[in-house]
């Protein structure tokens, strides 16, 4: 969102640039630590790096992490020694984006799972939850952005929600896809679900719609929960179903 930002509307401040860029540095390393103790070895994490099996989107991922924390730190170094890299925006842009959706050819290569099997719309939702989510960071970090932000929270909610009610209530080829989507919406975890649609997204478009002020900073809020409990139910459902 510190790449759009700077394409769209100019510069940042100073102190809300330092602040992006810590906290995106922070977010890397806490997503690259998980990789890594989700490895059956957390010690091989340099062999996956020196001998990569690049159909794996899991070594895929790792690098993009890799690279990605290294830009980071590159702008860091380069605002701090003042700098020109000007250049590691456009790059760092790419990498965000490329960050933000691997997860779904994650995904995807794990094949008895149906829900998964639809990387792109994966991908497509994946990336937005990554500008829903950026959005709200920036309302706090860098005040300047605070209206441009506040929409693309909204816009990027009422997207979240078409994209959501596309995948539940359109028909499914398979049983087993049929089946997920029955324990999302009336199994055990529905209540996690529909909790995040309706206090994570629909509320939180209210108060966007409606309120002003710290009411937007509370709706930003509610739109995190909301991603995390929708994509936590739709993650987890597909592991419940038997693979024979």
């Amino acid at each position: 969102m510190m790449a759009i930002w700077s394409l769209f509307m100019g510069e940042l401040s100073v102190a809300s640039e330092m602040n992006g860029l810590i906290v995106s540095l922070l977010f890397m390393g806490l997503t690259g630590g998980l990789l890594v103790k989700d490895l059956d070895r957390p010690d091989r994490f340099l062999y996956v790096l020196l001998r990569p099996q690049w159909k794996s989107w899991l070594v895929r991922g790792a690098y993009i992490i890799t690279v990605f924390g290294g830009l980071i730190t590159m702008k860091l170094m380069g605002n701090i020694f003042e700098i020109s890299m000007d250049l590691v925006w456009m790059i760092g842009g790419v990498f965000a984006i490329l960050g933000a959706i691997y997860t779904a050819f994650l995904f995807n290569q794990a094949r008895a799972r149906d829900l998964w099997q639809t990387p792109i719309q994966s991908a497509i939702h994946m990336l937005l939850h990554a500008v829903m989510a950026g959005s709200v960071v920036m309302m706090f970090i860098a005040p300047e952005s605070f209206q441009w932000m506040t929409n693309i929270l909204f816009w990027g909610i009422i997207a979240n929600v078409i994209i959501i009610a596309k995948e539940i209530l359109m028909p499914h080829d398979t049983p087993d896809t049929k089946k997920a989507i029955h324990l999302m919406t009336k199994g055990y975890y529905s209540k996690y679900f529909w909790f995040g649609i309706t206090f994570g997204n629909l509320g939180s478009a209210v108060i966007l719609f409606t309120l002003t002020g710290n009411w937007i900073l509370l709706a930003g809020a509610m739109a995190l929960v909301g991603i995390y409990l929708t994509e936590y139910v739709r993650i987890r459902v597909p592991q419940m179903i038997p693979l024979s």
